[in-house]
């Protein structure tokens, strides 16, 4: 009877400190979206709602970082309009725009 009782209670400590090693993490997500530019971006500028005009030029995979969010993306190419569109991004996905 001895024998069993201090063997359930080795039991029962050995579970008790092994359950005290539990870790738990949390991945988060980027708080920032990427625009990607391609096409012939060669004096191609950038409205994106309210910020600052982006003057593009003709390099490939022209990326900006932006917060997530929604936004209106307009893109002025030899003084016509060829880009007017809405745009959602999430949490560190990327969007291509591409500029004929």
């Amino acid at each position: 009877m001895i024998h069993k009782n201090l063997f359930i209670l080795c039991v029962v400590g050995v579970l008790v400190f092994c359950g005290c090693g539990l870790n738990e993490t949390v991945i988060q997500k980027e708080k920032v979206s990427y625009l990607y530019f391609t096409g012939n971006t060669l004096g191609a500028v950038v409205h994106i709602d309210d910020l600052a005009p982006i003057v593009l030029n003709n390099e490939a995979n022209i990326h900006y970082e932006i917060s997530a969010g929604k936004y209106h993306v307009i893109v002025i190419k030899d003084g016509a309009e060829v880009v007017n569109r809405k745009i959602l991004l999430g949490s560190g996905s990327s969007k291509e725009i591409r500029i004929p």
